[in-house]
This record gives C-alpha cells, sequence and structure tokens, in this order.
C-alpha cells in the first residue's frame, strides 16, 4: 500500500472529479489486462523462481496518450549461508484502477529440512512507511514448490503530524506453488485491514478523515506438454478509499474478478493458435459531487491470435480480441463493444531472458490501440 500522503493526493485529484472515474466503463480495459500481461508462459517461470532464484520483470504500456501501465517487480533470493536466506520483494505497479508500491525483505532461517521461519518486512527511509511481522516458508528439496505465510503489522508505529490512526493495519500475505509432471499451480493472496485515519485538526485541503483498503487474490493453474499449453489465470481485487471533508464526502469501494482461460496448440513445426476466453465482473459504489452511485458490469470475450516461430530465439504473434461489457448504473443497462488488433514480437537471447514489443490499434472506436514493451531477466 502506500503511504498516507501518497494516498491523500489521489483522494483529493479523486474529490476534483465530477464523475467515477472513466476506466470503470471502458470496455478495453479486459483487453489491456490481458495483452499487456506477461504471457503465461513465461508467468509459470517465475512462479518456479520465486524462492529458487532471481528474477527482474519490467512491463510498461500505454493505455491511451496520456496514460501509462506500469508494473514493474524485482526479487531477490541470496544464501548468506546454508541455514540463512535473504528474500527481497520491490514492486512498484500502476494498473488503470490503482498504484502499489512495496519493498519486502525476509530473513529465513532454517530450522529443519524444509521448513524454515523469518522475521520480514517492509523497511522505509521514514519508519511510519515501514512493516515489521513474521513468516513461515514450506519448500521442496529444489524449491519449486513452496508455501508461504506471512503476517504483517503495517506502517507501525504512525506518525503524521496532527492524524490519527484509529486502528492498527494487519496484512496477511501467502503464496503457494504445486507442480507434478506436466501440471502446476500458484496461488498468491495479499489481504489487508482498513487503513482509517482522522484529523484533530483539518488541514488547508479540508480533509478531516481518509480510508484506505486494498486486498488481491491471483492464482493459475496450468498444463504444459512441449509446445502445448492450457491453464486458467484468476485476479481478484477489493479497493476502497474515501475522504470526508467538513462541506461533502468522497468515496470508491470497489472489487471485480476477471478469469481468462487459454490455450496454446501447434499446428505446424513453428506455427501455434493462442486462444484465451475473457471474463471480468465488477462492483462499486462511490459518492462524488453529483451524490451517490452505483455500478455494476460484466464482460466477456476472447482472443485468437497466431505465433509464428521464424527461429528458436523469435516469436512473432498478431491476433485480435473483442468483448463485450453489459454495464449497469443507477438502474440503466448499456453495453458496450471494445476490440483491438496487436502484433508483437518477442526476442528470446537465452532461456533466461525475454524481451517483446507490441503494438496494437482499436477497430472498432479507431482509437490508438496502445503500446507495450516488456523485459523479463531470470539470473
Amino acid at each position: 500500500m502506500r503511504a498516507p500522503a501518497a494516498a491523500m493526493v489521489v483522494l483529493v485529484a479523486a474529490a476534483a472529479r465530477a464523475s467515477p472515474p472513466e476506466e470503470l466503463y471502458d470496455p478495453v480495459k479486459t483487453i489491456e489486462y490481458d495483452l499487456y500481461d506477461f504471457s503465461p508462459e513465461d508467468q509459470a517461470a517465475w512462479e518456479a523462481s520465486r524462492y529458487a532464484g532471481n528474477a527482474a520483470r519490467l512491463n510498461l504500456g500505454s493505455v491511451t496518450l496520456k496514460e501509462l501501465f506500469a508494473v514493474q517487480q524485482l526479487q531477490g533470493n541470496l544464501r548468506a549461508a546454508p541455514w540463512l536466506l535473504f528474500h527481497l520483494d520491490v514492486h512498484d505497479d500502476r494498473t488503470r484502477e490503482a498504484e502499489v508500491a512495496r519493498f519486502s525483505a525476509d530473513a529465513f532461517f532454517r530450522v529443519a529440512p524444509g521448513l524454515e521461519l523469518a522475521a520480514s518486512g517492509s523497511p522505509d527511509l521514514r519508519k511510519q512507511d515501514s512493516a515489521l511481522g513474521a513468516a513461515a516458508l514450506l519448500t521442496s528439496p529444489d524449491r519449486a514448490r513452496y508455501a508461504m505465510v506471512r503476517v504483517l503489522a503495517d506502517r507501525t508505529p504512525f506518525e503524521d503530524g496532527g492524524a490519527r490512526r484509529d486502528r492498527i493495519v494487519w496484512r496477511a500475505q501467502t503464496e503457494a506453488r504445486w507442480a507434478q509432471g506436466a501440471f502446476s499451480g500458484w496461488l498468491r493472496a495479499d489481504l489487508g485491514t482498513p487503513d482509517a485515519i482522522s484529523y484533530a485538526l483539518a488541514p488547508a485541503s479540508g480533509i478531516e478523515a481518509t480510508s484506505e483498503q486494498r486486498s488481491d487474490v491471483d492464482a493459475h493453474l496450468r498444463w504444459a506438454v512441449g509446445r502445448a499449453a492450457a491453464g486458467l489465470r484468476v485476479t481478484a481485487r477489493r479497493l476502497d478509499s474515501s475522504r470526508n471533508g467538513p462541506r461533502s464526502d468522497f468515496s470508491l469501494r470497489r472489487g471485480f474478478g476477471y478469469l481468462r482461460a487459454y490455450l496454446l496448440a501447434p499446428i505446424l513445426p513453428r506455427l501455434q493458435v493462442r486462444g484465451v476466453a475473457l471474463g471480468w465482473a465488477e462492483k462499486a459504489r462511490g459518492a462524488d459531487l453529483d451524490g451517490s452511485y452505483t455500478f455494476h458490469r460484466w464482460d466477456a470475450g476472447g482472443r485468437l491470435g497466431a505465433v509464428f516461430i521464424p527461429q528458436d530465439e523469435w516469436k512473432i504473434e498478431a491476433g485480435y480480441a473483442l468483448v463485450h461489457s453489459a454495464q449497469r448504473t443507477a438502474g440503466a443497462v448499456e453495453s458496450r463493444i471494445g476490440d483491438k488488433i496487436y502484433g508483437s514480437a518477442q526476442w528470446l537471447p537465452s532461456e533466461r531472458v525475454r524481451l517483446r514489443f507490441l503494438i496494437s490499434k482499436e477497430i472498432a472506436s479507431g482509437n490508438f490501440g496502445g503500446m507495450n514493451g516488456e523485459l523479463g531477466v531470470l539470473f
């Protein structure tokens, strides 16, 4: 989660709007979250490395000519002694609905074969932005299978001038991977309690109280044999934010679930077909300058592409994605269509390095579809 000061800036900016954020209604969002994400094969390799190796991932995309989609992740597993492992995680992600920046550090002490206990935290230059806690890790001998549980007291102690936090903010985090033969499964959850802050003396902005909460769940089930693969990817997220002032209240409380079922099938020695079924469900309620509102959306669609492998170190992909979005606001139902035609080139100079460039165009609206650049390194 971001620091309270950063959260306040976002909330004040939200207060200047006279309507819900535009991305709530954009049907192309469902496509962008799939196109700009790491491919299932790259994601699976990263999942296997989480507690066995080091990795750096950078994904930068343009949603519109003025909006950036960014995922930046760095992990390290540093073995200082046979019984001591330092695990580091850096996330600086900015997607269309929210931003999260976090540095996590664990010092794992081996207490038995396959079992490690850790002192955990999120150190920060400002102590009020730090977190402290503990973790436990179970691993297989090759560390490709694992189960981790971490509990943190977030940003304790809290210091912010005349502000007062109403309660301790707790975060419960878990990550696990199982693999057997052609099958693998991965799960990660990051659940947090609300961060409620009140001000005895309202600052110049007029804010009297703020509240923020974020929880995430991601899962990936996969089957892969040779150049054929199939799987299911699930993302669920809850985001709450509010700001109370002397004249008006602003809030946005939302949750969504995103499902992708994919198939990658070879049809010729150097040609594959990729198919992805897309589903998105989202609910939101909030209050702004125009009063309170509620919003629901259900998206369904898919993506079909061809993957050409001219050489072992190159992959060229092109395809088309289409989504139908049924949206309801204040009882009124509206249908929207979003689509994209895209092309991408991926260079694989080694088994552990991936570079990709993607460009797309919206056909139905005629708008610029966006570009995306990706770098992934396992070392």
